[in-house]
């Protein structure tokens, strides 16, 4: 058996049954003080009445559980069950043996503990808790364990299923990187899809360019707005279609995201055009997109009916994995990296950084004016003051955004569908 140099990754522990609750700071913490394991096949990983005070948790490969009696069980790394502990009862009951070459974490449980001792009282992840009989450990997880898993075990394999840019987003791209390419031809690949052509002209006329005449044509709203700008606005607009399932127990959840998705956009275009500094086409972007990671978790969700059908469990794995996924997919577009950031970072509500604001300055405080974040202390929230904001305006619902209604009214109404 082998300690390798290698830490696991936060991601990785959030797997883990006894761990995943753990805050994500407390989890980076854990993370970096722990090493993956491997050893060969026919290894003895524990045996039976070790008394030592850590926790196995399997991660790669396969292992056969031995019980006193003679009874084996085989634990690979693929079952529901290896997000459970290897036999975590002291003394041991079972001599724990590799059955393959095979990766493993050795927990120490005072650093579990010490992780415990600092969530709050209402947190019911405790030590106690866990401690059940051992055929509870290798049963069945539930099936928002089981969704979480196939998540990670597509992601691990390269087969993580994941929304594709709309094929006209991605013609428009392109088009806009081909320096022979102009608004003509940008207007007619625009032009393939009337719904977005429409709102394209409609957000070339808008307030935000108010005084400047009315355009009538494609090719000129395009050349009012500027290409980088019309790329946005087309990625914007033909997001809509990805806010939608055909699954009827997931239709609502799907229109609420969407809803506060267009909702948090027209907010951080807003706020963009107060702080300055920003481009309030690409904050609106920001803002779509900024849990575009949910719609990845609700595709899955659809093969999961138990999942499907239970609003806590959807909602926990969506929590787990949205922000990974996120940045997943916007990287996966293409997006620009200060997109990626803003949906990684969209919830890290105390996040500090140098320098002058960011996109995800703008998630952050456009989520609470939400009301999303809860009992966060917004004195505490760094993101205010790089915004030239007071974070008292929060408790008056950011009074500078309630003044500019209309235009947060309008920046929603071009995402209207």
């Amino acid at each position: 058996m082998t300690e390798t140099a290698t830490h696991p990754t936060p991601a990785m522990l959030q797997r883990l049954s006894t761990l995943r609750e753990l805050p994500a700071v407390e989890l980076k913490t854990i993370a970096g003080q722990l090493f993956l394991h491997e050893c060969r096949k026919g290894e003895v990983l524990l045996e039976i009445g070790a008394t030592d005070d850590s926790t196995l948790y399997l991660i790669e490969g396969s292992v056969r559980l031995i019980a006193e009696d003679g009874g084996v069980k085989t634990v690979r790394h693929t079952d529901t069950s290896a997000l459970a502990p290897l036999a975590r009862l002291r003394p041991s009951h079972y001599k724990v043996v590799a059955e393959s070459p095979a990766r493993y974490l050795r927990v120490d449980n005072q650093l579990f503990e010490q992780a415990v001792s600092k969530l709050e009282q209402s947190s019911s992840l405790t030590l106690e808790s866990y401690q059940v009989e051992e055929e509870d450990d290798l049963g069945p997880m539930d099936a928002e364990n089981q969704l979480t898993l196939q998540i990670y075990e597509d992601l691990n394999s390269g087969h993580l299923l994941l929304p594709s840019l709309p094929e006209v987003a991605v013609r428009i791209g392109e088009a806009v990187n081909d320096e022979d390419t102009d608004a003509r031809k940008i207007a007619g690949l625009i032009e393939t899809d009337p719904v977005i052509a429409l709102k394209i002209v409609k957000a070339a006329n808008s307030a935000r360019y108010g005084g400047v005449s009315q355009v009538a044509t494609v090719t000129e709203a395009v050349a009012r707005l500027g290409m980088q700008n019309t790329r946005i606005l087309v990625v914007t607009f033909a997001l809509r279609e990805l806010f939608r399932t055909p699954s009827r127990q997931l239709e609502a959840r799907m229109l609420a995201l969407w809803e506060h998705s267009r909702h948090v956009g027209a907010l951080a275009q807003v706020l963009a055009d107060r702080a300055g500094a920003f481009n309030s086409h690409e904050a609106l972007l920001a803002g779509l997109v900024h849990d575009i990671g949910c719609l990845a978790v609700v595709g899955y969700a659809r093969d999961f009916p138990d999942v499907a059908q239970n609003t806590v469990a959807l909602e926990s794995s969506i929590r787990t994995l949205r922000s990974q996924l996120s940045g997943m997919i916007l990287s996966t577009w293409q997006m620009p990296i200060e997109l990626v950031t803003s949906a990684k970072e969209a919830e890290n509500w105390y996040r500090d950084h140098s320098g002058p604001a960011d996109y995800a300055d703008l998630m952050v405080v456009a989520q609470l004016h939400e009301g999303i974040g809860g009992d966060i202390d917004p004195a505490k929230v760094s993101a205010f003051s790089r915004l030239g904001l007071s974070p008292s305006e929060i408790d008056r619902g950011l009074e500078v955004l309630n003044e500019a209604h209309e235009e947060v009214a309008a920046a929603r109404q071009l995402l209207t569908g």
